[in-house]
């Protein structure tokens, strides 16, 4: 039996996608502040350099998460969104429920219903 019903883990992965979004959009600043003050220390100037550059398509990447919906494909995209958040331990106390509820059938059946129910 296949339910209207939208998970709640969705919403819940959407403003996840919009903070992380906003985030990395914050960091292009952070690497513009880096590079000024970094007065010729090689080490401050590379970090500068590589937030500035990794800001930006990340933020792009997790705003797609926030706006795309309801493909069977956008499960797998939640589901690598919430991995790559993985890698940051700061992001641990929101990633890992996220990512058990994720992994919930109720969540895969609502982006692929034609799939059939899974046996447990």
């Amino acid at each position: 039996m296949v339910s209207n019903d939208i998970p709640k883990v969705i919403f819940w992965q959407k403003a996840f996608c919009v903070l992380v979004a906003l985030l990395y959009l914050l960091m292009v600043p952070l690497g513009i502040f880096l590079l000024e003050v970094s007065e010729g220390d090689l080490e401050s100037q590379i970090n500068g350099i590589v937030i500035i550059c990794m800001g930006p398509p990340l933020a792009i990447l997790y705003g797609l998460g926030f706006i795309w919906d309801n493909k069977p494909w956008h499960w797998i995209y939640g589901l690598v969104l919430i991995c790559l958040s993985l890698s940051s331990c700061c992001c641990f106390p929101i990633s890992i429920p996220l990512l058990i509820y994720w992994l919930k059938p109720e969540t895969k059946a609502h982006f692929n219903p034609q799939a059939p129910p899974e046996r447990t």
